[in-house]
């Protein structure tokens, strides 16, 4: 029984293929094109995670950074100086910063516009974040009106 409704479904198959002027031996489909297809598809998809890692904060900066070794090991929630790094924001201990707009980027260096927020306020803020050679030392500065005083070394915390 199963065979013959698989012989149908074949012939009917094969009889709309050549309704429609096709060989029936093209239906089957053509590595080549669907190589192409499985490409076009995965392009798009590949240009836009291209463009989000130019847009992200570089994986080198992300991670546990505090300004003393304290910072790094407290479990009592009195770290001050702990900033946590991830691909779009920069925790603090009483704010968050989101990247707004990437200024520059490398590898280990970004210069962006973030948004803060915090403490019932929102504000602007330009900042740059630099690795130091060897990566286990990454320097914050702020820029713009209200920025504080003088860069920050933070230390990664392992």
């Amino acid at each position: 029984m199963q065979r013959i409704l698989l012989a149908a479904a074949s012939a009917a198959l094969a009889l709309s293929a050549c309704s429609e002027g096709q060989d029936p031996a093209a239906i089957k489909t053509d590595p080549a094109l669907t190589e192409a297809a499985q490409l076009d598809a995965a392009e798009p998809a590949s240009e836009g995670a291209a463009e989000q890692a130019e847009k992200s904060i570089p994986m080198a900066i992300r991670g546990r950074w505090g300004l003393v070794p304290a910072d790094c090991t407290s479990t009592r929630g009195d770290a001050k100086g702990l900033i946590a790094i991830d691909a779009a924001s920069i925790r603090f201990y009483e704010s968050v910063a989101k990247l707004a707009k990437v200024d520059q980027r490398s590898e280990t260096a970004l210069k962006a516009s973030d948004g803060f927020s915090g403490e019932g306020m929102d504000w602007q803020r330009d900042m740059t974040l630099a690795l130091q050679p060897g990566g286990k030392v990454l320097i914050k500065q702020e820029f713009g009106e209200g920025a504080a005083a003088g860069p920050y070394t933070y230390t990664h915390c392992e």
